[in-house]
Protein backbone atom coordinates (compact mmCIF):
# COMPACT_ATOMS: atom_id res chain seq x y z
CA UNK A 1 0.00 0.00 0.00
CA UNK A 2 3.12 2.52 0.47
CA UNK A 3 4.38 1.75 -2.74
CA UNK A 4 0.84 2.93 -4.14
CA UNK A 5 0.62 6.24 -2.18
CA UNK A 6 4.02 7.16 -3.42
CA UNK A 7 3.09 6.49 -6.42
CA UNK A 8 0.41 8.65 -6.62
CA UNK A 9 2.29 11.44 -4.70
CA UNK A 10 5.00 11.56 -7.70
CA UNK A 11 2.26 11.31 -10.49
CA UNK A 12 0.79 14.63 -8.57
CA UNK A 13 4.28 16.10 -8.01
CA UNK A 14 4.76 15.58 -11.44
CA UNK A 15 1.64 17.15 -13.21
CA UNK A 16 1.38 19.94 -10.80
CA UNK A 17 4.98 20.86 -11.57
CA UNK A 18 4.07 20.55 -15.23
CA UNK A 19 0.99 23.00 -14.41
CA UNK A 20 3.43 25.91 -12.53
CA UNK A 21 5.71 25.22 -15.69
CA UNK A 22 3.10 25.91 -18.04
CA UNK A 23 1.71 28.74 -16.48
CA UNK A 24 5.12 30.45 -16.41
CA UNK A 25 5.56 29.82 -20.23
CA UNK A 26 2.37 32.26 -20.49
CA UNK A 27 3.39 34.47 -18.56
CA UNK A 28 6.13 35.15 -19.88
CA UNK A 29 4.38 35.16 -23.47
CA UNK A 30 1.82 38.09 -22.02
CA UNK A 31 4.59 39.93 -20.58
CA UNK A 32 7.06 39.76 -23.60
CA UNK A 33 3.45 40.72 -25.76
CA UNK A 34 2.80 43.69 -23.54
CA UNK A 35 6.46 44.80 -23.37
CA UNK A 36 7.06 44.71 -27.26
CA UNK A 37 2.86 46.70 -27.67
CA UNK A 38 5.15 49.42 -25.25
CA UNK A 39 8.23 49.35 -27.46
CA UNK A 40 6.23 49.81 -30.63
CA UNK A 41 3.89 52.30 -28.77
CA UNK A 42 7.17 54.11 -27.98
CA UNK A 43 9.42 54.39 -31.07
CA UNK A 44 5.83 55.54 -32.79
CA UNK A 45 5.80 58.43 -30.18
CA UNK A 46 9.08 59.16 -31.33
CA UNK A 47 8.74 59.13 -34.81
CA UNK A 48 6.01 61.42 -34.58
CA UNK A 49 8.13 63.96 -32.26
CA UNK A 50 10.81 64.05 -35.26
CA UNK A 51 8.15 65.04 -37.45
CA UNK A 52 6.87 67.61 -35.54
CA UNK A 53 10.47 68.90 -35.35
CA UNK A 54 11.12 68.80 -38.77
CA UNK A 55 7.85 70.85 -39.07
CA UNK A 56 6.35 67.81 -41.84
CA UNK A 57 3.55 67.20 -39.07
CA UNK A 58 2.62 63.92 -38.31
CA UNK A 59 2.97 60.77 -40.26
CA UNK A 60 -0.41 58.73 -40.97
Amino acid sequence: MPIILDLLYREYCRARLAEMRKQLLIAAERFEALEADYLLSDQSDDEKAAHRKAGRGAPN
